[in-house]
């Protein structure tokens, strides 16, 4: 028996179909692995609703020990592989070292995931056998049949899923909408929504798109929060991403955000304008005071300028595809290949190491040369993590074909070439700059004790912060800080962000576009902190880092508009990732302080803002009894999480969060 053969037997399709026909191009073969899987992977249990697939994704519900990914096309169990087929292994192994992920020290929140959103909207008016009809009509070559292979698995895997709702006495609805789509536009608008979960699940469950722009030529009145509800249900079991509303809002903007309540994901982003409708403001408020943290706000005028700069070459109508896949980094949907995480620069562990040796050594005879040596320090880092990205990128594009985007986002078909080697028709990388907040703040600290007021030597400086000397956290805690909208304090923090922001223009992104700053630390603050210890700002060793701009929590005492005033005075267009901003609001004031507070912060400059809309009484509530809080949603970084799945370091973390 073949390999291929000996895979197959052990129920290895993915696998199996990689090593088919092993002298074809790595693109063929990744078409192969992907169909064989849509062919034969056991399908996921009907839920008797009005949408399947449900439920747990295709891609990871298998049980087998090699499966796809849509970040990185393929996943293994290198122990279950080797109990199945032995000799697999090795061969497997191989598949990954061609590419192995950029994994700096300081490396958080981002190791080469590629986030993207399928063009739903051509999908849709095109129906599969219109992609079918575009790759027939190409010359022959292993392109053409490796994605005729993968249309010919993806109809296969729709029977399969027919046949399974007929033996399951599925919904009569639905099973007449699957019969059609999504090879053929649908007629309404929930067979559009029908046609629209099965391709969600086609591509493996990760960013839903802009539904109340793409469902609206469809849509004939009807009240279709019922059906959106069970799509985003499927989004938040499968741990899916986000999906992008507005900016042209209309009546299914509102059915949306109605039907997210209780729900964390999908991370729902709402582009806000001047104009953006009463009747939507009042449904945010609706939303957030259900503790779901959504939907987050985005500031559409300063991300379309930002766009414009960055790419002057991308036509308005395309940047109004504008969506923030993953966390909520910037993409166009249907049109885009973006880097999300590839990377990541923390900035606090930088620090950490610097503050403990070209400091303590006392190097510096004042803060100015301080300051300039911690910058070329993090301009530094930044460049050799950038070049790491580079190289994996090259990597990527050459041996990690992802056959299912290549066929469903623009322009991969016309261009012959594969999502990750340049197909799609804009491409650009995202990578995470992490606890900068925590630097900022500790740099403002060694000023005031140690240049300023001399209270302290470097060496005595680091003894009384390692020994967390109560007299010396004191003289911290009334130091200058960021966040209180103090001038001469923002300075410096823009004077550094702009440092390490700028750091990201130096370096030439392959094959496409630029490489741009994201801030969208979430749970990796706690993994961030365990490598870090006790910092100058006031932070415990080895406790989280800061989330995202938030302030370094107890600091923002002037209240929320000097807060979002000192964010605002960040070059936050030059972090056109997203520059995520953390709110907690308590619910009673929502529908008084929230718009006012969000069109003040966006005319300033600012870019983004989430809110958590949970009080101090239901945090410690949830501490003590959460199975009363299976629904209590928090917003972490750029996206929601059940509170009862934080660990205790980062429930503890929110419970510190100021409520304004």
């Amino acid at each position: 028996m073949t390999l291929s053969e000996k895979l197959r037997a052990a129920g290895e399709f993915y696998a199996a179909g990689l090593f088919e026909a092993p002298e074809r191009s790595i693109f063929y073969r990744y078409c192969c692995a992907f169909a064989r899987h849509f062919e034969h992977a056991a399908m996921t249990p009907y839920a008797g609703g009005k949408l399947y697939p449900c439920g747990e994704s295709l891609y990871q519900s298998s049980g087998c020990a090699v499966s796809p990914s849509f970040s990185y096309s393929i996943d293994a169990d290198y122990d279950q592989l080797a109990s199945l087929v032995p000799e697999a292994e090795v061969p497997i192994r191989c598949e990954f070292a061609k590419t192995p992920i950029p994994r700096r020290p300081h490396v958080i929140g981002g190791d080469g995931y590629t986030h993207s959103f399928i063009n739903y909207k051509r999908i849709l008016a095109e129906g599969l056998n219109g992609y079918r009809r575009r790759v027939e009509a190409l010359d022959a070559s292993d392109f053409r049949d490796g994605l005729l292979v993968l249309l010919a698995g993806i109809e296969a895997y729709r029977q399969r899923c027919l046949a399974h709702l007929r033996e399951h006495s599925g919904d009569s609805d639905l099973i007449a909408a699957l019969e059609y789509t999504p090879n053929d536009p649908p007629k309404s608008a929930y067979d559009a929504l029908v046609a629209w979960n099965f391709v969600y699940y086609v591509d493996g469950c990760d960013d839903i798109g802009r539904l109340d722009q793409n469902l609206y030529p469809y849509w004939r009145g009807e009240d279709l929060r019922p059906v959106i509800r069970e799509l985003f249900r499927n989004v938040d079991a499968n741990d899916g991403w986000s999906g992008a509303l507005g900016p042209n809002c209309n009546e299914l903007t509102v059915q949306c955000i109605d039907a997210i309540h209780h729900i964390r994901r999908p991370n729902l982003q709402l582009r806000v304008t001047k104009d953006t409708p009463d009747e939507v403001w009042e449904a945010v408020y609706r939303s957030l005071a259900t503790s779901c943290g959504q939907p987050a706000l985005y500031n559409e005028e300063a991300f379309q300028k930002g766009l414009a700069e960055k790419f002057p070459e991308i036509p308005p109508e395309d940047r109004e595809r504008l969506s923030f896949g993953g966390c909520t980094e910037t993409m166009l949907e249907g049109l885009s290949c973006v880097g999300s995480d590839d990377a990541g620069l923390h900035t606090a562990w930088i620090f950490d190491r610097f503050m403990r040796s070209s400091f303590a050594v006392g190097e510096f005879a004042d803060f100015d040369a301080l300051f300039s040596a911690f910058c070329r320090l993090v301009r530094k880092e930044a460049i050799g993590m950038l070049e790491d990205v580079t190289v994996y990128r090259k990597a990527r594009a050459k041996f990690r074909p992802q056959p299912v985007r290549t066929l469903l986002i623009d322009d991969c078909i016309d261009r012959q070439r594969d999502f990750n080697d340049g197909g799609a028709r804009y491409a650009w990388s995202v990578s995470n700059v992490s606890g900068l907040i925590n630097v900022i703040d500790s740099l403002l600290v060694i000023r005031t004790l140690v240049y300023e007021e001399a209270r302290y030597t470097p060496e005595s400086f680091l003894r009384a912060l390692d020994s967390r000397d109560p007299v010396f956290l004191a003289e911290a805690r009334r130091c200058p800080c960021w966040g209180v909208d103090d001038d001469r304090a923002d300075a410096l923090g823009a004077a550094l962000a702009d440092v390490i922001y700028s750091a990201f223009d130096e370096v030439e992104c392959y094959p496409a576009g630029k490489y741009f700053p994201v801030s969208n630390q979430f749970t990796t603050t706690e993994e961030a902190g365990r490598m870090v210890g006790p910092t100058p700002d006031g932070r415990d060793p080895f406790t989280p880092t800061c989330d995202s701009f938030a302030s370094v929590h107890g600091k923002d005492t002037a209240g929320p508009t000097a807060l979002l005033n000192s964010v605002a005075k960040l070059p936050l267009e030059k972090v056109l990732g997203t520059p995520v901003m953390n709110l907690r609001i308590a619910k009673a004031n929502l529908p008084t302080v929230l718009r006012p507070l969000t069109e003040a912060f966006f005319a300033g400059g600012g870019m983004q803002l989430q809110i958590s809309s949970l009080s101090r009484e239901e945090i410690l509530d949830a501490l003590e009894h959460p199975e009363r809080h299976e629904n209590l949603i928090v917003r972490v970084g750029g996206f929601s999480e059940y509170f009862n799945r934080l660990s205790p370091a980062l429930k503890q973390d929110v419970l510190n969060r100021t409520e304004y």
